[in-house]
């Protein structure tokens, strides 16, 4: 059953990059169980895209400028604390938890930070790409990142890049995809998304991460970022916010959609 609902609504122009944000999810029953507490910093409280700015771990919530990651303690709710700021250097992006570590997508390069003290992440690493925009998400032994030239970000590229991640010290490039305008990246298993702007939504089989193949793809509209909940996935695009059954990933299945006016 497919499902839409208008909302008169003020939007950014998602497409635009001065825009940052995201889209973010509360956790959902059906959703991947093994995956709530990795996305989402080992709480429920919600999980995040691959374009978000703020992320919540346990209880502190993280949110980076373009220099600085600032912490705020949860530990009352009702009442955050303002905690602590950390300079990141220059072009940061996005922020995206995953156990116990942050990857910090920037325009030159992804950063992996140790967050076992949650009040006091330290870096890991850094991996060096081209000057492009840069979300970042990961799962397991690898780690995703599109690419997008054309824009602010400045750059040539458009691709998602496969990193190993593995020796979280020493992250290697696994393989490199061509992409048409590649913006949020997900990922659920053996299952990669990729928001491709004017070419939609696909879904690869990363089985063998140095062979992607495509399952499925959407070019009803243009898409800027996804959240995967495990059987069904949350798309925006910049008219609205979608959700897909991924269940048979051949065969992407429309259940609803709350349109956005402008």
């Amino acid at each position: 059953v497919t499902v839409e609902v208008d909302e008169n609504a003020t939007s950014p122009y998602y497409y635009n990059d001065a825009y940052r944000g995201g889209v973010t999810a509360d956790a959902m029953s059906g959703g991947n169980k093994s995956n709530t507490s990795s996305n989402s910093g080992g709480s429920s409280s919600g999980r995040g895209g691959s374009m978000a700015r703020f992320t919540i771990y346990d209880r502190t919530l993280y949110a980076v400028s373009n220099s600085d990651m600032q912490m705020f303690a949860l530990d009352n709710p009702q009442n955050p604390t303002v905690w602590a700021k950390i300079n990141l250097g220059w072009n940061i992006e996005t922020i995206f938890p995953y156990k116990d570590k942050l990857f910090i997508g920037s325009q030159t390069g992804m950063f992996i930070y140790e967050n076992k003290d949650q009040r006091n992440p330290v870096q890991l690493c850094q991996f060096r790409h081209a000057r492009s925009c840069d979300p970042v998400v990961a799962e397991g032994d690898y780690a995703y990142v599109t690419l997008r030239a054309g824009s602010i970000c400045g750059g040539g590229q458009n691709r998602l890049d496969v990193v190993n991640i593995r020796d979280l010290t020493n992250p290697q490039l696994v393989k490199s995809y061509a992409m048409q305008e590649p913006y949020g990246v997900g990922v659920d298993g053996n299952n990669i998304f990729v928001c491709d702007g004017t070419a939609g939504l696909k879904l690869f089989d990363a089985t063998d991460h140095t062979n992607l193949t495509l399952q499925s793809y959407i070019t009803d509209f243009r898409t800027y970022d996804i959240i995967p909940m495990g059987t069904h996935a949350i798309v925006v695009g910049p008219d609205g916010l979608y959700q897909y059954d991924y269940t048979a990933a051949n065969n992407l299945q429309l259940l609803s959609k709350i349109s956005i006016g402008k």
